[in-house]
Order: structure tokens, then C-alpha cells, then sequence
């Protein structure tokens, strides 16, 4: 009895390590117990049914994240966009949901539906603009932070670094400087497109920032349309001094998890210029792959 006792501890102790390994909790790190894990699809939602990034600029959706649809299913993942499959981020079908800039506001009923997401363990990766191009589509990715009370906000302004960049361009800066965290791991070097810096609070975690050389630039006032103010013109950038320029932050909400990104273009196509595609310059492929595995 007591030799089919230790054999019985011993298959249970198998079945256990094998349940935690290639089910279950593998799915959703913080669950516990074991019993009370639901495995999460490996699916990913693309939002472009929110005049996502202005559109594309107009070279449309394959053409700027053709890439980052590959990269997601060479990991294992099924990529579904929210233009076909409709804009319905449930846990049940979703592990992961992906708002590149969205120029067009996210309704109440929505906003809920990342919400109870999020909660429910599902990863939310939000993607900003720069300067007052992306005002619009900052504001509607901080409407959806404060909803989730991530603590992380997007700022109506520009990065830029006049020696630490790519292609010569100081709207394009390298980014060097990373707080450890899964998402970081490995990470050396990230070119960030035309992107805005983020402020973040409790509980909201920066895991990125832009080198001592960089600053930002702010937009004046503008009126509802994005003019300033009796001119009929976009309004000029003014340069603003920052010590700590934060890039990219994380935070846990419920049993899910959210990072914020202050640029779309970072895991795209170069659709612009004709050169290497972003996603394929410096870590910017490795850092999507680390956002994904966390």
C-alpha cells in the first residue's frame, strides 16, 4: 500500500509540473490556484475600425503592418482585424488586443469591453502619435488608461534627439536606456518613428526611456480642429527641456496586463522612405516579441 501510495503522489506530482508547463497557469502567470486558470487564445485583435494611425496615411493596413501580422503568426498567434472580425475584445476569443493610434473615439460600450478584458487577463497593447498630428488619437488612448486606471498618459507633444538618432533624422531617436522587466529583456537599441513621450503614475511602471541628449516639443493652443488660435494654421512646435523622457510603461490591471508605446510606427512598415522596415531595425522586432511572450 504504501509503494502505490508514493507511486499515485508521484503521477500526481507529474501531472501537476505538466499542467503548469503546457496549460493552465503557463497562460495567465499571476493566476492561482492551478484550478481556477483558464487558458488564454492565442489570438490577437488589430484595431484599424477606428480610423487607426489616420488611416494608414493612406497606403492602408497591409502595407503598414504587413510585418507585424507576420511576426505575430510566425509566434503561433492568429491575427484578426477589427475591420472583418468586428471590434469585440472578449477574453473568450482574444488574448491580446493591439490599438495602433486611433483617430476616432472609442464608444462607452467599448471602452467596457477593454476594460472587463483587461481584467479578465487579457493584454492590451496601446500604440500613441506624435506631437499635434496624434493629439486626437492620444486623447482616445488616455480615455481608455483612465478607464482601466493604468496610470500612464499620453503626451500631446514630440520626441526628438539631434545626435542620438537614425538615418540622421532627430525626429526618429534611438532609445537606449530600459528599466528591467520581461518586456526589456535583451533589448540594447530601439528606433523610435516620430513618437510622443508618456507620463506615468501608480500603478503604471516606465520601462523605456529617450537618451540625455533628447527633448520634446509641445504643441500651442489649438482650436476643435487643430488650428491655432486666429491664424487658420497647425500651430508650430515650442521646445520643452525634460530630464527623463519616458518612451514606452507598463501596468497590471486585474489579472491582465498593459503596455503603452508613444509611437505606431515603431513595429511597421517604412512605408515613407523606402528603407528597412522599422519593425526590422535595431531590438524593434525583439521588443514586440518580449511584449508578447510577458
Amino acid at each position: 500500500m504504501k509503494s502505490l501510495a508514493v507511486r499515485f503522489g508521484l503521477l500526481l506530482l507529474i501531472v501537476a509540473f505538466g499542467f503548469g508547463q503546457f496549460g493552465g497557469c503557463s497562460y495567465i502567470s499571476s493566476c492561482m490556484p492551478i484550478s481556477s486558470c483558464t487558458p488564454i487564445p492565442k489570438v490577437v485583435l488589430i484595431d484599424d475600425a477606428h480610423q487607426n494611425e489616420n488611416d494608414f496615411d493612406g497606403y492602408g493596413f497591409d502595407a503598414f503592418y504587413g510585418k507585424l501580422v507576420t511576426t505575430l503568426q510566425n509566434m503561433g498567434y492568429t491575427v484578426n482585424r477589427a475591420s472583418t472580425a468586428g471590434f469585440n475584445p472578449s477574453i473568450s476569443v482574444y488574448g491580446i488586443v493591439i490599438l495602433p493610434a486611433p483617430f476616432q473615439a472609442y464608444s462607452s460600450s467599448e471602452k467596457q469591453a477593454i476594460v472587463d478584458f483587461v481584467k479578465a487577463g487579457g493584454k492590451l497593447i496601446m500604440l500613441g502619435e506624435y506631437g499635434s498630428y496624434g493629439y486626437t488619437a492620444n486623447a482616445n488612448l488616455n480615455a481608455i488608461s483612465t478607464a482601466l486606471g493604468a496610470g500612464i498618459t499620453f503626451n500631446n507633444n514630440t520626441v526628438y534627439d539631434n545626435t542620438n538618432n537614425y538615418n540622421d533624422e532627430n525626429y526618429w531617436p534611438l532609445i537606449q536606456t530600459f528599466v528591467s522587466h520581461p518586456t526589456t529583456n535583451g533589448l540594447t537599441t530601439l528606433a523610435y518613428i516620430c513618437g510622443d513621450s508618456l507620463s506615468v503614475q501608480n500603478p503604471g511602471t516606465a520601462i523605456a526611456y529617450a537618451s540625455s541628449s533628447a527633448y520634446t516639443s509641445s504643441s500651442l493652443s489649438r482650436d476643435v480642429v487643430g488650428n491655432s488660435a486666429g491664424i487658420g494654421v497647425k500651430a508650430p512646435d515650442t521646445k520643452d527641456k525634460v530630464t527623463s523622457i519616458i518612451v514606452s510603461a507598463v501596468a497590471q490591471i486585474g489579472s491582465g496586463k498593459v503596455v503603452a508605446i508613444g509611437d505606431a510606427n515603431i513595429f511597421g512598415n517604412d512605408v515613407y522612405e523606402n528603407q528597412t522596415d522599422f519593425i526590422d531595425l535595431y531590438n524593434n522586432k525583439k521588443f514586440l516579441q518580449n511584449i508578447i511572450n510577458w
